[in-house]
């Protein structure tokens, strides 16, 4: 009964595989002109044509939000096509309301510079308004602030704990690494969040009184991008590629195999603290559709029957 879907399925996976590669093999662009337009600034410059105009953005020195790295899992690098830029992908629709849709609203990482483009950069609080209409963004994880003039009215449990010797030493030697760095305050917190798999609140008091930054401003980075967590995540975060390819080739069986071993759902982590489980759009692996990564380490042609070898393996470490 699914002989014939699966030679289909095949068949076209087989097709997309071979244009990708003759994509990037025998087609050339040329050179392209990006012209863009931001609140306070304009800018034009020239690139080779094929990659994508997230790193072309990047690479010639105009700020813009990826949280995710390019991998379509965040939604923060919203751009508005003038001109150029083709037809809207699967991976950009979660991110994109309609009323942006109009406006030729587009995510950076997911545009192919395959010719002239000409486009404008919203201020990140547009995007970020946008989103929480859309319904693409959480909105109820925040932070509670105690009261630290009158110490008296906060239960003993609650009260700030002193952040330990070798905790301190450890934000001391992040933030030096640091010091000197122009726009330091991302780096410093993408370090603290690598070396505890999340933002420990004693931490961000320790950042803040170190750093001389107000405590209001690292919660607003820590509670606005995906790539941070205020909670504790597992040794192992597995991120399993929902991408199209991926589903296609039966990602959410492969997601339900873990949810299953595991006992947790997609966002939450094991009670032992090893592994934390992640849903996410694209990884950019598609040719070993169903994907997915343990930390770095990419995990390609996965079926249900390697979870519990995987989950095993890593145990094992």
């Amino acid at each position: 009964m699914f002989t014939p879907v699966i030679i289909i399925v095949s068949v076209l996976f087989v097709i997309t595989l071979l244009l990708t590669i003759a994509d990037k093999l025998l087609v050339s662009y040329g050179e392209c002109r990006v012209s863009i337009k931001k609140e306070d600034e304009e800018k034009e410059f020239t690139v080779q044509g094929g990659g994508s105009l997230l790193s072309a953005l990047i690479s010639n020195g105009v700020s813009i939000s990826a949280p995710c790295g390019g991998r379509g899992s965040c939604g923060y690098c919203k751009v508005q096509m003038s001109s150029g830029g083709g037809e809207m992908l699967p991976t950009e629709e979660l991110f994109i309301s309609k009323e942006e849709e109009k406006l030729g609203t587009r995510l950076a990482c997911q545009v192919k510079v395959k010719e002239d483009l000409q486009l404008y950069i919203p201020d990140l609080i547009t995007s970020v308004k946008s989103m929480v209409k859309a319904g693409a963004i959480d909105t109820k994880l925040k932070w509670k602030f105690l009261p630290t003039d009158r110490p008296e009215m906060v239960p003993e449990s609650k009260k700030h704990k002193k952040l330990p010797k070798e905790d301190r030493i450890v934000v001391e030697d992040i933030v030096e690494k640091f010091r000197d760095m122009r726009g330091n305050l991302m780096p410093v917190l993408q370090a603290v969040n690598e070396h505890y798999k999340y933002l420990p609140e004693p931490v961000l008091r320790a950042i803040s009184k170190e750093m001389e930054v107000p405590l209001s401003e690292l919660f607003r980075i820590a509670t606005f991008y995906n790539a941070f967590s205020l909670k504790p995540r597992g040794k192992y975060i597995i991120s399993i590629c929902t991408g199209t390819a991926c589903h296609v080739k039966g990602a959410a069986d492969i997601l339900e195999s873990f949810k299953e071993k595991l006992g947790v759902n997609p966002g939450e982590t094991t009670s032992d603290l090893e592994f934390t489980l992640e849903a996410v759009r694209c990884i950019g692996c598609c040719g070993l559709a169903p994907v997915l990564t343990v930390n770095d380490e990419v995990h390609g042609l996965m079926t249900t029957k390697k979870v519990a070898e995987l989950i095993d393996m890593y145990k094992g470490k």
